[in-house]
């Protein structure tokens, strides 16, 4: 817009020239000025900057690109791009270094997240491909973005080899485990499988690598994992049900002839064939009917559950009619299986086909659609089953309030009222799971019960704006230090958290209670960095007051820390160096009152 804005400025007339030259008419100014005003528009780039054209341009860019450079270009461009698949920025997806960099690089970036959410971010930030965005979170000032396991698993399940190799190298916790190799496989990652494998052979055993891989369709890459792994058999039944499920009939046909017909006797039991089955039912391939077909010819038995994968999808009508019309019966399972997974529709559907389901399975499928926020179906199984299902809604409420479902926790209120639905349990649950504060602040407007537990809670899992919010608003505490021992079982020695709730006026509780559990937390580190963060971790508490009870029984459990790692042999003795300063400074007479000599 300012770019716009000297558009409309008028232009300076041009200098005078010698004292002594006449002053050109009025007449011959004008076209003077017109033509200078053209010069002027044809240069100006705001000229340029035309909606098609930057339409145009935007096609050239990623979505995170748009969303985080494009649109800040100026405000014409930002309403432009107004529409949320503009204003979303996708984190599995490279982000630009700088925009990153400016959003997640401070020290209070991560504010707002829960401990699920703060675990996701570098997961994503590892499938996204880019180690110099994954590098600034991994310099967060905790341990809840470690070398974890989930980061090569997510980097892996996207193809991002170079990642996986960083990740690695900087002495990720699983290493080349089979876990992310599988991940790959999922995926159709050659390339990835391939470094996996060569770096560790022993993946290539058990055909595991191949079932995944058969699970995602990627014939290609599961004939070149059966090639490697030749020699081992594999695990028949396992092997042909992912097949069923993720291939097309070609790829079933030739392993059945290769696994099944090939061999002297018949390596499945009927149990097994029926699993085939189920799974050929529930395939998301377009040949489904071709392999259900294949394998009723055949003789396979019907245990069942035929109907019960196909109950989930989303042509299901389309597949329980055709299977209806074979013989395959409508199954408790299948609406069990339709509830669980928010097919309200398909659920109304079996119970008009007379299917009955039981108490106890209606409570599990309740507990399924509340925590996916699935109101229609509780709705639907509240109407075929009445009152005792509607009061039976406990465990439901916990799940909505966990994963943040409002809408499910507003219908049990409706429905069972308020007195019933809302307890300190269901808050507690909300403080420890999703992290809405909104959630938080409709169940306190409806006058939801708290204790300490909710407060801990939200030190455990939750954010530190749920723990402001919930300290504003004067949630208890408790005397006991509960929630910095919530803090320490949920996010190792993560100073941050620790700092939140003494700055919040937390107590300590017991003296020793918090530092004791701090030392235990001390058996377990392995890297360096992670000595370093426990080290840090020790030194605050005892500059902070917190309750220590020095002496032999500490200097027992520090020297039980002895270990052949350098890292922690080294911990120990800058442990020991602080330990020994608080008590002298305690026999000196100058120790805080919360410092207690045993």
């Amino acid at each position: 817009m300012e770019q716009q804005r000297e558009v409309k400025r008028p232009r300076t007339r041009p200098p005078a020239g010698d004292p002594g030259e006449p002053e050109p008419l009025p007449q011959q100014q004008q076209p003077q000025l017109q033509v200078g005003g053209a010069l002027a528009a044809s240069e100006d780039p705001s000229r340029v900057w035309l909606p098609d054209t930057v339409q145009r341009f935007a096609g050239f860019l990623t979505c995170n690109e748009v969303a985080c450079v494009l649109r800040l270009v100026n405000k014409a461009t930002a309403a432009q791009f107004r529409g949320p698949q503009h204003t979303t920025v996708r984190l599995s997806l490279p982000v630009p270094h700088r925009e990153f960099v400016w959003r997640w690089g401070g020290r209070d970036a991560a504010r707002s997240l829960t401990l699920s959410q703060r675990r996701l971010l570098p997961r994503l930030t590892a499938s996204s491909g880019s180690i110099a965005n994954l590098t600034v979170l991994l310099a967060w000032d905790d341990l809840e973005t470690n070398l974890e396991e989930g980061l090569i698993n997510a980097a892996a399940a996207a193809g991002q080899l170079e990642v996986c190799r960083w990740l690695v190298l900087q002495g990720c916790a699983c290493g080349v485990g089979g876990d992310p190799a599988r991940a790959a496989a999922s995926g159709g990652h050659a390339a990835v499988c391939e470094w996996f494998i060569a770096n560790n052979p022993a993946l290539a055993a058990g055909h595991r690598m191949t079932c995944h891989a058969a699970r995602g369709g990627h014939v290609g890459l599961l004939n070149w994992l059966l090639r490697v792994e030749r020699g081992r058999l594999p695990n028949t039944a396992l092997l042909l049900g992912e097949v069923a499920a993720g291939c097309d009939l070609p790829t079933l046909q030739r392993l059945l002839h290769a696994y099944v017909d090939s061999v002297p006797e018949d390596p499945l039991s009927g149990k097994e064939k029926s699993r085939v089955l189920d799974a050929a039912a529930a395939s998301p391939t377009v040949d489904w009917r071709g392999k259900v077909e294949c394998l009723e010819a055949r003789g396979w038995p019907r245990r069942g559950h035929t109907c019960t994968g196909a109950a989930v999808l989303p042509d299901w009508r389309d597949r329980l009619e055709w299977l209806q019309q074979r013989g395959h019966r409508l199954t408790p399972a299948a609406l069990e299986a339709a509830a669980s997974a928010g097919r309200a529709d398909a659920l109304q559907y079996l119970l008009a086909e007379g299917v009955e389901i039981d108490e106890a399975a209606a409570k599990w499928a309740g507990r399924y659609a509340a925590k996916a926020g699935h109101v229609a179906v509780l709705q639907a199984l509240a109407s075929a089953l009445g009152a005792p299902f509607v009061m039976s809604l406990h465990a439901a409420g916990l799940e909505a309030a966990e994963h943040g479902q409002l809408p499910v926790l507003s219908w049990l209120v409706e429905t069972r009222g308020a007195a019933v639905a809302l307890t300190a349990e269901v808050f507690s649950c909300a403080a420890g799971g999703s992290g809405s504060i909104e959630l938080l602040a409709w169940l306190h407007e409806r006058g939801c019960p708290w204790d300490a537990s909710v407060f801990a809670a939200a030190a455990g899992s939750g954010s530190e704006e749920q723990l402001e919010w919930l300290a504003a608003r004067g949630c208890p505490m408790g005397g006991i230090g509960a929630p910095y021992l919530r803090a320490l079982d949920e996010r190792g020695l993560a100073l941050p958290r620790l700092q939140c709730l003494q700055r919040l006026g937390c107590p300590w509780g017991p003296a020793g209670s918090v530092f004791w559990h701090v030392l235990e937390r001390c058996w377990g580190l392995k890297s360096a960095a992670s000595c370093r963060a426990a080290l840090r971790c020790v030194t605050w508490l005892v500059a902070q007051g917190c309750p220590v009870q020095l002496g032999d029984s500490v200097r027992q459990v520090m020297a039980l820390l002895v270990a052949p790692n350098g890292a922690k042999r080294t911990l120990v003795v800058e442990l020991m160096a602080v330990l020994g300063s608080a008590e002298a400074e305690a026999r000196g007479g100058g120790a805080p009152c919360s410092a207690l000599l045993c």
